[in-house]
């Protein structure tokens, strides 16, 4: 008993030490809880690690999943390839195709497969010399150079004619199960050039893509080439596990359709004519807009010369270059006579507007109340700002007393002048940017100019007078043009736009392009006394006249000198508007230095004009608002000769040799022009050929010169 309780008692010795040794080996509670912590903590951000890998490869996924995907079946693909997209066509208002696709087929060589057997290459090699007259030499050297290649593009661009003329043959050999012979390693990829049915129609408003339809260059083409232009698929060949060959496709995305606010009858009528001038006169650009005047849509829009938008860098095409003279230009020369034939005078052309513009000076004295309809002004022949120094009116006689609508009939520069000073410096500049000048007006086309205008703070007194009458500041054709249909209109001023709605390729309609309103210009009762001045300065037009029986017309002439004035050169220019009381079709016509002796004589925008309004009339079902017998203004001869009048006319104004000063406008600021410059308008006010009133100026100075010319310009002694 003793021993067994001697050894029950060591046992219980030795766990009491072992539970004293554990006690002294446990760590206190409060190193527990930062342990926890810790592991806590450890653990937390070993998750966010991993949740962070986690977004960075899906991310990586959604953005470079393309790019990593095409290295990993790169280092497995047999031949991988481009699906091309089809760009979006761009067509008339009325559905008519004017930018279409044309698909075109790349020869493909495997040289892999050929060479793999000789049942496949000679059959193949003698269907390729068969077909398209190949040299057999050389397909057997690229074989023998490239025997593991398995893409060769050996033709490009191959007609879907002869590309169906080699398909038809393979079908026929690899169908005869007679022979061994086989066809293989031959295939044709897909592309699409773009091509254009009418040519040279429309060709400034449309533009031209690149040969793969990346990219656009010059009109709608470029400005809507994010919308044209679709996405590129993919397709890939590649060696699977199994060694066996797999194909993997990502589909291309086709280009969205425009459609454009052209009416492809209507501008074929003005390139018609457009042509027709220029083959019987000529110009260095003739340029014609027509628009609706309600909604800001262009309906047509051309300026001469055309080119061909299937070969663009054709400068043949032009009329304006032959052969020996493109062979005799430098690449400098080339690239510069391109770049001015793809330009489009409408709206990347700056030119002074002259007498188109005197009815915005006095639509802005009406609605700052500075004038009204009841004012009265003396012509006499012009006004001396300076001793010696004078600015004649295009009728030196003098148009005698005028009223306000008078002075738009008669186109009266003197009476512009004192309207200018009227209505003073503020008002003036005040109005100039409510009419859209000397900024792009937003229309959807690439290039637009702003336009150049005085600031009111350098606004000198023979600015503001000359400005009154349109010289010495510049805008460009569509500028005007809008600006004029806000005129017309009762003062609203929308945004010229040539697109109507864009179509996605399943049909959908992606967008409809509105008119957008961007303010009112002036007020209906403005607009309205305008309408009815216009339309009288188009019924009193002689001999010249835009006039077409049986239907109303109202309009402006204008005749700007370009600089340097000693030139002598002329843009001529005519807008108008049918039906005047109520207008729905709005033209401006304006040719750049006509191809004669003197540029500033001769009704030549007024004839193209009324030439344009009697072919597009009919077209429009337009129904005449008159009577339609005899228009106030007889019909008008075709040319200045034809009336009889050596020196011509003016737009349609009256015969220079009557009334019109040769040679310059009013010059540029601090200018003095040539031989004291000439008229503004170089003829009657507009057309009439009034009895003449007031007195015959100074000195005598009705004498004229050669061809009927006055020997006195507007400007006698200058300007500084």
């Amino acid at each position: 008993m003793s021993t067994y309780s001697n050894m029950k008692k060591s046992q219980r010795n030795r766990n009491d030490l072992r539970e004293e040794e554990g006690k002294r080996e446990r760590p206190p509670k409060h190193f527990l809880k930062y342990m926890k912590k810790k592991l806590a903590l450890t653990f937390l951000l070993v998750a966010l690690v991993l949740l962070g890998l986690a977004v960075a490869v899906g991310f990586i996924g959604k953005e470079k999943g393309e790019e990593y995907g095409q290295r990993v079946l790169a280092q497995q693909t047999v031949t991988s390839g481009v699906i091309p997209f089809r760009r979006g066509e761009i067509l008339d208002r009325n559905g008519t195709v004017l930018a279409a696709n044309e698909p075109v087929y790349n020869l493909i060589l495997d040289p892999s497969v050929i060479s793999s057997s000789p049942n496949i290459q000679e059959p193949t090699l003698n269907l390729l010399v068969e077909c398209y007259g190949y040299d057999r030499a050389d397909l057997e050297k690229l074989l023998a150079e490239q025997p593991g290649s398995q893409y060769v593009r050996y033709e490009l661009r191959m007609s879907g004619e002869n590309r169906d003329k080699f398909l038809a043959r393979e079908e026929e050999i690899n169908s005869n199960m007679e022979i061994k012979d086989k066809i293989d390693g031959v295939w044709f990829e897909t592309e699409y050039k773009r091509v254009y049915p009418y040519s040279t129609l429309a060709c400034d408003l449309i533009g031209f893509s690149s040969r793969d339809g990346a990219s656009g260059s010059y009109g709608i083409e470029q400005y809507y080439n994010e919308t044209l232009a679709g996405t590129s698929g993919r397709m890939y060949r590649y060696i699977n596990e199994e060694s066996e060959s797999e194909q993997v496709l990502r589909d291309a995305v086709d280009g969205n359709t425009v459609v454009s606010t052209i009416d492809v009858n209507l501008q074929s009528i003005v390139e018609e004519q457009i042509k027709k001038f220029n083959e019987e006169v000529g110009s260095k650009n003739t340029a014609v807009v027509v628009m609706n005047p309600n909604n800001g849509e262009v309906l047509a829009m051309a300026s001469y010369p055309y080119f061909d938008l299937n070969n663009p860098s054709d400068l043949t095409v032009s009329g304006y270059y032959t052969e020996e003279a493109i062979a005799a230009m430098s690449e400098e020369e080339k690239n510069e006579a391109l770049t001015q034939l793809w330009a489009n005078y409408v709206t990347q052309t700056l030119y002074e507007p002259g007498s188109t513009a005197k009815p915005l000076t006095i639509a802005a004295g009406l609605e700052e109340g500075k004038l009204s309809p009841a004012n009265s002004y003396i012509c006499d022949g012009g006004w001396d700002y300076a001793e010696g120094k004078r600015i004649n009116c295009h009728n030196i006689w003098g148009h005698g007393t005028l009223d306000l609508e008078d002075a738009i009939v008669e186109s009266c520069n003197d009476a512009l002048i004192q309207i200018g000073q009227q209505i003073g410096t503020e008002v003036f500049c005040k109005y100039q940017p409510v009419f859209g000048l000397g900024t792009r007006t937003g229309i959807d086309l690439p290039g637009e100019e702003d336009g150049i205008l005085k600031k009111q703070e350098d606004m000198s007194e023979i600015d503001l007078v000359t400005n009154a009458f349109g010289q010495n500041f510049d805008a460009t054709v569509i500028q005007m043009a809008a600006a004029h249909c806000s005129l017309i209109n009762g003062g609203s001023y929308y945004t010229p736009h040539v697109v109507k709605e864009i179509i996605r390729p399943d049909g959908a309609v992606v967008e409809t392009v509105d008119k957008t309103l961007v303010r009112e210009t002036i007020s209906e009762s403005t607009s309205e006394f305008l309408k009815t001045a216009m339309t009288a300065m188009v019924d009193e037009q002689r001999p010249w006249s835009t006039a077409i029986p049986g239907y109303e017309i109202g309009g402006k002439t204008g005749t700007a000198e370009k600089l340097p004035r000693a030139d002598r050169k002329y843009v001529v220019s005519f807008a108008s508007f049918v039906p005047a009381s109520n207008p729905e079709y709005y033209m401006m016509v304006v040719i750049d230095e006509p191809n004669v002796e003197d540029q500033s004589t001769g009704g030549y925008a007024t004839n193209l004009t009324r030439t344009l309004w009697e072919a597009i009339i009919p077209y429009l079902n337009l129904f005449p608002t008159r009577d339609t017998g005899e228009t106030p203004a007889e019909t008008s001869p075709e040319t200045p000769e034809e009336a009889g009048d050596p020196a011509g006319g003016v737009n349609g104004e009256a015969p220079e040799g009557q009334e019109a000063p040769a040679g310059a406008e009013n010059p540029a600021d601090g200018e003095e022009p040539a031989n004291g410059g000439t008229p503004e308008d170089g003829g009657a006010a507009d057309g009439e050929n009034r009895e003449n009133q007031g007195d015959v100026p100074q000195g005598g100075e009705q004498a004229q010169g050669e061809n009927g010319a006055y020997s006195h310009g507007i400007f006698e002694g200058g300007f500084e």
